[in-house]
């Protein structure tokens, strides 16, 4: 919450910095046993950082179709 005040509205300068902070703690990370896997550290680093997409009118609330 401290880095998106600190950001503002600016998404794209924090998402920026959270890729080097990820950067960063990657060479710590993979040395785990076992290692997280790159949907893990997007979901821990960046995801929480993107806007929420609303579904329009249009949207398949069921895009696989199963």
């Amino acid at each position: 919450m401290l880095l998106r005040e600190e950001y503002g509205a600016d998404r794209i300068g924090l998402s920026v910095y959270l890729a080097g902070v990820l950067f960063d703690a990657t060479g710590d990370l993979i040395q785990q046993n076992p290692p997280p896997t790159p949907a893990e550290l997007f979901e821990r680093f960046l995801a929480w950082n993107a806007p929420r997409r609303r579904p329009s009118c249009g949207d398949d609330p069921n895009p696989g179709g199963a």
